[in-house]
This record gives structure tokens, sequence and C-alpha cells, in this order.
């Protein structure tokens, strides 16, 4: 059976067709999906996100304004990708990273030799601008960054006031970034 064949009868909502096109292309939009996110589960949830909407929305396909049923797909998985990614990528901006857990998220993405030694470079210069920082001062930082304390409990436990433990973490800041900007030519 060719290829417009089957989706005219997945199209009609025969199980048989549905399925051989999943078999026929899943691998296709997996591998897809896997080039732009480089994680198999990502790739594993996208590739059934685009599935969901193809299927859903079959009935959208045109032969004569699509190239091919595959450049249809394709299309879908990438748009899957890209709304993927803008959802990690507000995740990843909203989420707090604790400084320990830097080398381990660093060394979990398969990186080449070279993106590990400068990854590792910069968590060594990471920890060396933290032992800068007055005692004081690292301790505020460590209870904001890496404990996810709020302002106001850091006050509590240290018994001082809340615009103290903001002026500490707003000098800590200054510092690592005077520090930390030359390394990564920012000032």
């Amino acid at each position: 059976m060719n290829e417009n064949m089957t989706v005219i009868l997945a199209k009609e909502g025969q199980p048989d067709a549905i399925r051989q096109i999943f078999q026929q292309y899943g691998g296709r939009i997996y591998r897809l999906a896997f080039q732009h996110t480089g994680s198999k589960p990502d790739a594993e949830d996208i590739m059934q996100e685009t599935f969901v909407k193809a299927f859903k929305n079959l009935h959208t396909f045109k032969f004569h304004i699509s190239p091919s049923f595959s450049s249809w797909l394709n299309t879908i998985c990438l748009n899957c990708t890209i709304d993927h990614l803008r959802s990690q990528r507000s995740k990843r901006r909203n989420a707090h990273i604790p400084l320990y857990e830097l080398s381990q998220e660093l060394h979990s993405r398969n990186p080449s030799p070279e993106d590990t030694v400068q990854k590792e470079q910069a968590v060594r210069r990471i920890r060396q601008a933290l032992a800068v920082l007055p005692a004081r001062q690292r301790l505020i930082f460590e209870m904001r960054y890496h404990q996810h304390m709020d302002i106001k409990d850091i006050a509590e436990s240290l018994r001082c006031s809340q615009s103290n433990v903001k002026t500490h973490i707003f000098r800590a800041l200054r510092k690592l970034r005077k520090i930390m900007g030359p390394i990564w030519g920012k000032s």
C-alpha cells in the first residue's frame, strides 16, 4: 500500500492504517526530535505529541497543498519540538539550581571532552569566587541561592532585618559579577 492510500485510510479512521503510519514514520520523527533536543525522554515525548496532533488533525492534511505526508508530519514534529524547547527554557529560567548540583547537571548532558573541561573550570571559578566573599555574605548567599530560603526566613535565622539580608545579597552578587565578569567576557 502506498503512502497516499495509507493516509486516506487513516483519515477514514482505519486502525491498521493509523498503526502503519506510526510504524513507518515513528523512527524518523523520534530521530528528528532527538536531533534537536539531545534527550531520549524528550524525543519520546515530542514523538508522542507529534502523532497525537497529527492524528487529531489528519482531516486537515491536503494532498494538493502539502508536498508529502512525511513533510507535513515533520512540520508538526518541528513545531512540537519548538514548543517543548520553549517550555524547557521557561522551566530552566524559573528553576533554582543549587551550586553543588551544577557540576552534576553539566556532566549529565553527554558533553564533549572540551565542554566538560570548560564546565569544570567554570564550576571551580564559581567556587573560588564564593570563597572570596566575606563569611556573612557567603552564608546569606548560600542560604538564598543554595537552600532557596526566603529573605524573611534568612533574617529570622540570623536575627537581623530583612533589609540587612537584602544588602548582603546585593553586595555578594555585585562582587561575584565583578569577579566573574572578566572571566566570561562581561564587565
